[in-house]
């Protein structure tokens, strides 16, 4: 149990548990305002009841590293890793930095525990995505912890990773795709001649390209035409001085015959055969900038009256969703949007449980036990 106490016009919070020594413990609240006490043991109490905040600890020497030092320590050995990308470095220095701070200050990273990650992955300002992210990234900064011996135990192991979020509305429809390329063209005639055809007209290729191919938004500005093999079928997404790929690795991505199309139309209009050449530019052939692309398909959509949540990266569920509603082997989906596992793929299975029943009846519905 808890109270809070006045002394000499500041508030402390008094733990009571008659097993502990001493059975009182006493914890400033750094206020001198009886509500704002109110409210501070209310909050040290809940921590207290989910095993995150234990007064008795917070005094125990800081032997080892605290959870800063360990984030930084991870982190440099992490941008040692061959072929890692800063942008992934990063991502990891947001989600850790951040817990980091959600710990007390000097904190031991001994004695981080379960509630610790349950509380900061649980934050009703997460999303379902977010806090999947944040588990795996926790996951493999603790994992790598217990093989440095800088734990002993780890606290992630006795907590539940968050399921897949739901990925029903994340994806356009074809008949929302054909209206969205119909809106971009309407505007361009409603335009002319004040906004030429290739201010304009460009982005209809990317967005196609984007649902054929299922390729990142950074992975589309940066294709050169040295990565396109039309004779083989494939093109493959490639580290530049530009850009890093996602995983560190060269991946191949077959080219079905609508994108070839749009590949062999915009290879007969180059003027030269610079192998760094992009496939796709911005206006006046200057190099796509990826926060351009991202305001221009913004702006499309809303004129289009689509959903307000679907953003370009939307187009890389719309591939998944529309191979998975086409029968397409959740295997197959996951070799071709690169998913690091199998269960981001299998989060879009809902969208054809016909499809899928009719497959496993097609696969064991003949099998006959009683021959």
């Amino acid at each position: 149990m808890a109270y809070f106490r006045e002394k000499n016009g500041n508030y402390y919070a008094v733990f009571y548990d008659p097993s502990r020594q001493p059975e009182r413990k006493w914890k400033t609240l750094r206020t001198s305002d009886k509500e704002n006490a109110r409210q501070k043991l209310a909050d040290l109490e809940r921590k207290y009841a989910l095993d995150v905040f234990d007064p008795w600890q917070e005094d125990v020497p800081h032997e080892g590293l605290t959870v800063q030092e360990a984030v930084d320590r991870f982190l440099s050995k992490r941008c040692k890793k061959k072929g890692l990308r800063e942008k992934t470095i990063d991502n990891y220095r947001y989600t850790l930095e951040a817990f980091a701070d959600s710990t007390p200050v000097q904190f031991n990273i001994r004695y981080v525990n379960e509630g610790h990650i349950r509380e900061y992955i649980g934050r009703d300002d997460l999303s379902q995505t977010s806090r999947d992210t944040y588990y795996r990234q926790l996951k493999t900064f603790f994992r790598w912890c217990n093989g440095e011996n800088i734990v002993q135990d780890n606290p992630i192991a006795n907590v539940d990773q968050p399921g897949a979020p739901d990925l029903s509305a994340e994806f356009l429809t074809p008949s929302q795709l054909s209206h969205l390329i119909e809106t971009i063209r309407e505007d361009a005639e409603a335009n002319s001649p004040q906004v030429g055809d290739g201010e304009v007209l460009w982005i209809i290729d990317v967005i196609k390209f984007a649902v054929y191919t299922g390729l990142r938004r950074g992975e589309l500005c940066d294709l050169r035409w040295g990565a396109i093999d039309l004779e083989s079928g494939f093109l493959t997404v490639q580290k530049t001085k530009d850009f890093d790929t996602k995983t560190g690795n060269e991946e191949q991505i077959p080219i079905i015959s609508p994108a070839e199309e749009i590949l062999r139309r915009r290879q007969s209009e180059r003027e030269e055969n610079d192998p760094s050449e992009r496939v796709f530019k911005g206006v006046n052939g200057n190099p796509l900038n990826a926060d351009y692309l991202t305001e221009r398909f913004r702006h499309y959509r809303r004129l289009a009256d689509l959903p307000e949540g679907v953003s370009f990266h939307n187009l890389r569920h719309t591939c998944a969703s529309l191979l998975i509603m086409e029968g397409t082997p959740a295997h197959t989906v996951k070799e071709m949007l690169r998913h690091s596992r199998i269960e981001v793929t299998m989060g879009y299975s809902h969208l054809a449980p016909e499809k899928f029943k009719n497959q496993i009846e097609d696969g064991i519905g003949g099998l006959d036990l009683d021959e």
